[in-house]
């Protein structure tokens, strides 16, 4: 089968205010870091996934990532052009936020924690450790007498860090332990754009090429004193792949009535639901990812957008029989700024100055913007798919029913869901399927 591949990359960047610390050291060579394993000159130990520590109740970080991930997915929604496809990774922001969050103080630490739902943070961070190992730990089903699909999923976080300046130890401490990075030193002050390249090839090699940019040219401030990467790659095929024979071309109906030709895959789901206003379908993956897909009545795409999460909670609770199922094949790219979405859902602090407290005694530390792209493509014989989140900061059980038939030939939402933990790594909407 054809190796698709799903990449979630998460880069979390802290900078220091007015013209960076004066403690700050410009000697260093940008990339000259620390060995993996081993404790750098900042005392910050790297632990891989597989040596940490056994993680919490991954349903803890699953059902925080999936609440907070619906609603910064209305907020991203009604901030783009109506027309225009959308993505998120609800787990990428959210893995970046986590990484942030022991470094936040006073209103920004009550703010993050409402937003992530974090109601106890040790078992919080747990939780999100035990999903990291969860993740890594999955081994494809095999279909009856069949051969086993594909699934590989591999976690890399890293952390860079300006030489000399005067990192809060408890914080490196804690990031260390929950998200176990490998350190390395890197001299912003001194040359960003050729940390730009650093940071770009430490995330190309750990996601196979899949994403190669993340970080342009000058968007990495000369006052940068931290960057925070997570990246997670993965290989998932269908459980029941599509017969590549069977997929034809045909119409797909945009909002405006306007048709475009696409190449439509036929089968089977493994679940589907009618509910008020929309049909869903299910349809695995091996190792536990599930593909879950809302197709709104006609003229009812915006009342169904309002109720998302109740949609996606009832085709996950009380789905019935899977029925017929046709879906394009399909690929989309977005990019979308976060810092205002987090605002309007009350994350303001960590963007004022003395909120980053917990990071180092500099009330200068701010969070200056939130950048996140998403690359989705489905075929015959899987998902592919990759986020980047870039966080930047400066100064200043049912009754039995009927197969429900699920034709997704107009737009429709779409999730990839991590059965096991609940969290959901990617929420989208596809107004206009382009080839993949």
């Amino acid at each position: 089968m054809t190796r698709r591949t799903f990449a979630l990359l998460t880069v979390a960047g802290v900078l220091a205010a007015c013209g960076g610390s004066d403690d700050a050291s410009t000697d260093t060579t940008p990339g000259d870091g620390s060995t993996p394993g081993e404790p750098d000159a900042q005392g910050f130990s790297p632990v891989p996934v597989s040596d940490r520590e056994p993680g919490g109740d991954t349903a803890v970080a699953g059902d925080s990532i999936t609440t907070f991930g619906f609603e910064l997915f209305a907020g991203v929604a009604a901030g783009n052009d109506p027309d225009a496809d959308v993505t998120i990774s609800p787990a990428s922001v959210a893995i970046a936020l986590a990484m942030l969050e022991p470094g936040t103080v006073t209103d920004a630490q009550s703010q993050l924690r409402t937003l992530l739902s974090i109601a106890d943070p040790p078992a919080y961070h747990s939780s999100m450790n035990g999903l990291e190992q969860a993740l890594e730990s999955r081994v494809p089903e095999r279909v009856g007498d069949g051969e086993p699909g594909e699934i590989t999923m591999r976690i890399a976080n890293a952390a860079y860090l300006q030489p000399g300046y005067p990192f809060e130890v408890d914080y490196l401490d804690a990031v260390g332990r929950y998200y176990g990075p490998v350190v390395n030193e890197l001299d912003f002050a001194a040359d960003p754009d050729a940390a730009v390249e650093v940071i770009n090839a430490f995330v190309a090699e750990a996601t196979e090429g899949r994403i190669t940019d993340p970080l342009a040219s000058g968007s990495i401030p000369a006052e940068t004193v931290l960057a925070l990467v997570n990246t997670l790659f993965l290989t998932a095929s269908w459980f029941s792949p599509f017969e590549q024979s069977r997929t034809t071309p045909a119409p797909f109906t945009k909002l405006d009535g306007s048709t475009v030709d696409v190449d439509m895959m036929s089968g089977g789901g493994d679940a589907s639901r009618g509910g008020d206003g929309w049909v869903g379908a299910t349809k695995r993956h091996v190792g536990g990812i599930s593909s879950q897909f809302v197709l709104p009545d006609l003229d009812r795409f915006d009342d169904v957008a309002s109720r998302l999460a109740d949609a996606f909670d009832e085709l996950t609770v009380q789905a019935g029989p899977g029925g017929e199922f046709r879906m394009p094949r399909f690929e989309t790219r977005v990019d979308a700024p976060l810092a205002d979405p987090l605002k309007a859902l009350g994350l303001t602090a960590p963007f004022e100055e003395g909120n980053l407290l917990g990071i180092a005694d500099d009330p200068r530390l701010v969070v200056s913007e939130v950048a996140h792209s998403t690359f989705v493509a489905y075929d015959e014989t899987g998902v592919e798919a990759a986020a980047a989140t870039i966080i930047l900061a400066g100064t200043t059980s049912a009754p039995v029913e009927q197969p429900v038939p699920v034709i997704l030939d107009r737009p429709f939402f779409y999730r990839i869901l991590d059965l096991d933990s609940g969290a959901t790594l990617f929420l989208g909407r596809v107004m206009h399927p382009s080839a993949a």
